[in-house]
């Protein structure tokens, strides 16, 4: 819709509705400019048509930080980063869980390959080896892309893994989650003692793959 929009009693002419907005948002024209269009009975305020967007937040000095806002946000809405020792309490929890599924996993493994006459030692361990690799990061990546976002472990302690927004993470984002974790490893586990001293409470391969954990209140 376009309108006639006056300025200190001078009028600018016949303006879009977006042109309007945008001028109010550079402030070439307030909310106390007038403007008219047909079926309007008189000129009216602008401020009656049109929301004053907010000044931009490095022109206002008393703007709250974006970043805060989101961070409260997230903490009310998901609770308390979970710290170093309910993550260690999630993990054993899961080993134990891997331990069994890789238990029954390689007793059935076990069987395939004597009925098949397979003998050979090293055979059976590398192929065990690569069975129990691929369970056990089809496991984590997709529990935490699921919609309970969390591990049997992290389920436990009430733990959530989430992106940076606080929002569900996709299976890629989990898979390179999963194997950051063996950066985290090879830095003499230094990356994974890292979420009991970072802001956010992440340790490295969660710095890595964008994520955060969150322990629900």
């Amino acid at each position: 819709m376009n309108y006639h929009v006056a300025k200190n009693g001078a009028q600018l002419g016949l303006l879009s509705d977006a042109d309007i907005m945008d001028r109010m948002a550079r402030g070439e024209l307030s909310a106390s400019d007038l403007c008219w269009t047909d079926g309007m009975t008189d000129w009216q305020p602008l401020g009656t048509k049109f929301r004053v967007p907010p000044p931009p937040a490095e022109l206002n000095p008393y703007a709250a930080p974006t970043s805060n806002v989101l961070a409260r946000e997230q903490a009310r809405r998901l609770g308390d980063h979970p710290g170093f020792w309910n993550r260690v309490v999630a993990h054993i929890i899961d080993s134990i869980v891997m331990n069994i599924a890789g238990g029954a996993l390689g007793f059935v493994l076990g069987l395939g390959l004597a009925s098949t006459g397979v003998d050979d030692e090293t055979t059976a361990e590398g192929l065990g080896a690569l069975v129990g690799l691929l369970v056990s990061w089809l496991y984590y990546a997709f529990m935490e892309s699921s919609s309970s976002q969390a591990t049997l472990g992290k389920m436990a302690l009430g733990i959530v893994v989430t992106d940076l927004n606080g929002e569900r993470i996709s299976f890629g984002r989990a898979t390179g989650r999963y194997f950051g974790q063996i950066v985290s490893a090879i830095t003499l586990c230094i990356g994974f003692l890292m979420c009991a001293w970072t802001e956010k409470g992440q340790c490295l391969h969660d710095m890595m793959a964008g994520c955060l954990l969150y322990k629900k209140s």
